[in-house]
């Protein structure tokens, strides 16, 4: 499998020629770029990858949408769609560690020092009321200060100067803690900024596991081959080879700056905050890079980061309840967990486990395997049937939580609450469902009576 994000691309328009767009009229990058993509959405129904040859102000097009549509993300894994969250698991059971090149297609330009200009990238303001230019797909690639840990995750950056931005680190999440043992020591926190991936790297950026889990070799293990890496021009950090771009930095200690209003995955602008400073000392690019950009809040977002957790809190759940069926991740914070419930009590642990796996999950609903968890109606119906409130709902207070929660008082400090909706005692003595007889449901053919339909 190529490792490039160009031979992806090459796939796409192979076997999907439909769902990869060039638009050639020249764009502007404030407002536009998003206007597009999601008026594409909302009034063809369309959500293609799309590639804007000419960007205003810049001399790099723009690649955008490329995760909104599930099928090309199995493309990208190999498998079907329906085969991506076992295909996920087993990247997690069985990584492949990554290999290291001297060569490297994102070396073939090298900007230092008074060259480096963070104005020549495409200046993309997503919504109205954010605090200004944007760069969203970019991933971190960081090593732990004071071990041999790396780790990999999606921070966005608000662009401040030519050579600096901030970012945006989660509260308890794993760079968020390299960042404060580098803090602590009194030293800047090296890393490369990668723009412009293979979806499988991206996907296995978003990998959610123990600190000493290395995303690196989840990525390698979705790709089938280790993922080669090339060291930095101005530090030891390690990043993609075949990337597009690479922005080398580090996190200035005991520098803040501030950030946003940003429009987030939420649905809200949330207001400015105080967030570390970013020093870009490089940019490297392939000679004729492609600039990359996630549409915040939409498809191309939200279905790249739905994946890897589904797949994380299902193994995690798995370790608590053998006989879960299913989970999904329908909107921010919510998880639906479907399991065959087997012993009093599993649906609740089972809620427990979640909570236990991902910081950001704030709501939990738990139901019977008969029940499936990609139908809200039948989610709906299990929570207005199976479920009585005073019984069945687990609240947990003054719990750590996502800081981009605009209901919470303070960053990140939050409640949780879970909702056991399966069948009480049991699913098999509860009041039976109605249903058609099974063997007149096989023999009834449609056609029969609406022929020609």
């Amino acid at each position: 499998m190529g490792q490039d994000l160009r031979s992806y691309l090459d796939t796409v328009k192979r076997r999907k020629s439909d769902e990869f767009q060039v638009v050639s009229r020249a764009i502007d990058p404030a407002y536009e770029i998003t206007a597009f993509v999601v008026k594409l959405e909302k009034e063809r129904r369309q959500r293609p990858v799309v590639l804007f040859e000419s960007v205003k102000g810049t001399k790099f097009p723009v690649l955008t949408n490329l995760h909104a549509s599930r099928s090309r993300l199995a493309i990208a894994l190999s498998c079907a769609p329906d085969a991506m969250l076992q295909t996920y698991l087993r990247a997690m059971e069985r990584p492949v560690a990554p290999r290291v090149i001297t060569r490297a297609p994102v070396h073939e330009v090298v900007l230092r020092g008074a060259e480096v200009d963070l104005y020549a990238l495409p200046q993309i303001v997503h919504h109205q009321g954010d605090a200004g230019p944007y760069i969203t797909a970019a991933i971190s690639f960081a090593k732990d200060p004071a071990a041999e840990t790396w780790n990999c995750a999606y921070n966005r950056l608000m662009i401040q100067s030519r050579d600096t931005t901030s970012i945006h680190l989660t509260l308890g999440k794993h760079l968020w803690e390299f960042q404060q043992i580098a803090e602590q020591r009194g030293e800047a926190l090296q890393l490369g900024l990668v723009i412009g991936v293979h979806p499988a790297i991206a996907l296995g950026a978003l990998a959610i596991g123990s600190i000493d889990e290395d995303e690196r070799a989840i990525m390698g293990a979705l790709l089938g081959e280790p993922l080669e890496l090339v060291k930095c021009q101005t530090s030891d950090v390690l990043v993609p080879a075949h990337a597009e771009m690479v922005l080398e930095c580090e996190i200035l200690p005991g520098k803040r700056t501030a950030e946003g209003p940003f429009g987030e995955f939420t649905g809200y602008s949330l207001g400015e905050r105080q967030r570390e400073v970013v020093k870009v000392k490089a940019i490297t690019h392939r000679r004729d890079a492609m600039f990359q950009d996630i549409t915040v809040a939409h498809l191309d977002h939200m279905l790249l980061s739905t994946i890897p957790m589904e797949a994380n809190l299902y193994r995690a759940v798995r370790a608590m309840v053998p006989s879960v069926r299913a989970v999904r991740v329908p909107a921010p914070f919510t998880c639906y967990v479907s399991i065959e419930q087997r012993l009093v009590g599993q649906a609740k642990n089972a809620i427990m486990a979640v909570f236990g796996a991902d910081l950001y999950m704030k709501r939990v609903v738990v139901v019977d395997h008969d029940v499936d968890v990609f139908d809200d109606r039948q989610v709906t119906w299990a929570l207005a049937t199976r479920c009585q409130p005073d019984r069945d709902i687990a609240v947990v207070t003054h719990a750590r939580g996502s800081d981009l929660d605009p209901s919470a008082k303070e960053d990140g400090y939050t409640a949780k609450w879970g909702v056991d909706a399966t069948a009480k005692p049991s699913l098999a003595a509860y009041t039976p469902r109605h249903r058609v007889p099974p063997e007149v449901w096989e023999r009834l053919r449609l056609e029969d009576f609406l022929p020609g339909s």
